[in-house]
């Protein structure tokens, strides 16, 4: 029985898709779909090449996903439209919650490669936490493999910011003892697994977040009613990091102070949002380094932040 769904994003990326496909494809009771969110790089067509070289696959299109013929062991996805990470990957979720048989989805990014063992160690983690919605993984740096990018995420209201847990740590016994597994607000979207059951109450991700604190809404949605998030420390990835600003710094701001003021307006108090924006304002100057066209973005987002409608 196929009981989780493997869900991975691919926009632009083949070469990363295609390496994170082949880190998961032989676990046992898995259905892997990967969805490509519009690219216009021919990466749909170099992912398919690679899927028909595995054997038999399915391809549907993203509209018309009802659920998976598990049947087969993959799922190949066209959008035609970029739904961003939160749009994306809810179109998969949504098929899985019709899938006969399924209990978990792990959301897994393109651009990052399963240890051995990760899946199992989030199922085990789910099946002894009744309570968690969702699971996340150690998230260790797709570069220098040996340093640790987080375990969970801590969110500074106030600021309006996040930071990474244990970012750039070495990874071994001692860092695992070390975790402060109370700090932690969120886990980080890279990897994390979903109780598919708890979706029924949850909902899917707010697809107002076209990208940044998507995962976080969807986890802080899921406390208030009464769910929790867990670390999994014997699931490891490795992560290369985002690709969809990297090389277009003043994206990161625009839609970084936008997703964050969006997430400030629907689950903090008047007082955090008003100071949050101000020294979220702050830390755009500081974290832009003056440059002007990433400071007009950032401003832009927190702008757009306010004024996008809440309902």
């Amino acid at each position: 029985m196929q009981r989780t769904l493997i869900a991975i994003l691919n926009w632009n990326n083949a070469p990363d898709t295609i390496a994170c496909i082949g880190s998961v494809m032989e676990l046992p009771g898995v259905h892997i779909a990967v969805m490509d969110n519009n690219s216009d790089d021919g990466s749909y067509q170099q992912i398919r090449a690679f899927l028909q070289s595995l054997g038999a696959f399915c391809e549907r299109d993203a509209a018309n996903l009802q659920q998976y013929d598990t049947a087969h062991r993959f799922t190949l996805i066209r959008s035609s439209v970029n739904s961003g990470f939160a749009g994306g990957n809810n179109a998969m979720l949504r098929a899985a919650m019709h899938t006969a048989g399924m209990e978990y989805a792990w959301l897994l990014n393109n651009d990052a490669v399963a240890a051995s063992g990760a899946l199992q160690a989030l199922i085990q983690t789910m099946e002894r936490e009744p309570a968690a919605a969702f699971a996340g993984s150690v998230v260790l740096d797709g570069t220098r493999k040996e340093l640790v990018q987080c375990c969970g995420v801590r969110y500074y209201k106030w600021f309006g910011v996040s930071k990474l847990v244990m970012k750039d740590t070495i990874w071994n016994e001692q860092a695992e003892a070390a975790i402060p597994h109370g700090r932690i607000d969120f886990q980080n979207g890279a990897s994390v697994m979903v109780r598919l059951g708890a979706l029924k109450v949850i909902g899917l991700m707010d697809e107002r977040f076209f990208l940044y604190s998507e995962e976080h809404d969807w986890q802080e949605t899921a406390k208030e009613k009464g769910y929790v998030n867990v670390l999994s420390t014997g699931s490891v990835v490795w992560h290369k990091g985002s690709v969809s600003t990297s090389n277009r710094k003043h994206l990161f701001f625009y839609y970084y102070n936008k997703s964050g003021v969006i997430f400030a307006r629907k689950h903090d108090t008047w007082i955090v949002r008003i100071v949050s924006t101000v020294l979220r304002t702050g830390v755009l100057l500081v974290r832009s380094r003056l440059y002007p066209r990433s400071i007009y973005w950032g401003l832009k987002g927190i702008f757009e932040g306010w004024l996008k409608p809440l309902r």
